[in-house]
């Protein structure tokens, strides 16, 4: 019989970041993606505490807090969509991402038999799990616009709001309105503007020169470097997924970008004959 020690319960406010595996029932019931799911899972678990830590937040279950949420969850996105965790199989996994604010959460501890738990409660992060089977372009972040307008972290991400159907509202919330009206999902359509050639090669220039500098801005450069240090000094399988990221970046993403530059410039001068 368990031995309850402590159970105490306090009041909290903060970010909420709740994360989802889609698609996770269908492969842990195919033969071919079952045990591939699992060890996906115990990776993603291991990194998922990396990533809200190194964010400033605490993990729970799931949930953290501090308005690096976003970026976290940008950078936690692409590095699933580029490595797979390094874990090989046929299913291609993906993971979504809901982020709210939570005003007045109620923060339970417990302590029995010499185990230790803690949970929150609240009507925002109830809000948040729900949210998390909404899907959305990448890097798959569902939020509402209370936290856009309460950080610039989401700037670099471009958001749309969602229009919910009666039948969108039963399935997803239950048929509850409270903080459905205001929904966001990344993957918002970007302004359409004509860009000449030269502003787009500066911009391309200015771009590889940000990346091979590694000019970022100093809160999320901390962030990163902690990620980085913490996967370095983890097991095997975390270095061969930041081989795989630092592979993709120079090869597939800055390379495309310096291959790209003097075929505009010959495009501009041709222009311009």
């Amino acid at each position: 019989m368990a031995v309850i020690s402590k159970f105490a319960g306090r009041r909290s406010r903060g970010v909420v970041w709740v994360c989802d595996i889609a698609s996770s029932s269908k492969y842990l019931h195919s033969d071919d993606s079952a045990e591939a799911l699992e060890t996906f899972l115990q990776r993603f678990l291991f990194l998922s505490i990396i990533f809200v830590e190194a964010a400033g937040g605490t993990f729970i279950k799931w949930t953290g807090d501090g308005f690096l949420a976003f970026n976290a969850a940008w950078y936690l996105s692409f590095y699933v969509n580029v490595s797979q965790l390094c874990v090989r199989s046929p299913a291609k996994f993906k993971v979504r991402h809901a982020v709210t604010l939570e005003h007045d959460a109620l923060v339970i501890d417990l302590a029995y038999s010499d185990k230790y738990a803690t949970d929150v409660l609240g009507r925002a992060v109830v809000l948040a799990f729900r949210l998390s089977a909404i899907k959305a372009e990448f890097p798959s972040i569902v939020t509402n616009g209370e936290l856009l307008r309460l950080t610039k972290n989401a700037e670099s991400i471009r958001f749309a709001k969602l229009k919910l159907s009666k039948e969108d509202r039963l399935k997803y919330f239950k048929d509850e309105t409270w903080g459905t009206s205001n929904i966001f999902v990344s993957g918002g359509k970007a302004r359409r503007h004509s860009v000449g050639l030269k502003t787009l090669i500066r911009r391309t220039k200015k771009l590889i020169d940000s990346i091979e500098s590694g000019n970022v801005n100093s809160k999320r450069k901390e962030f990163v470097t902690r990620v980085v240090m913490e996967m370095i000094n983890g097991p095997e399988w975390c270095r061969e997924v930041r081989k795989a990221l630092d592979d993709f970046c120079k090869d597939d993403l800055l390379g495309s970008l310096k291959e790209i530059v003097p075929t505009l410039e010959e495009k501009a001068g041709s222009s311009t004959n």
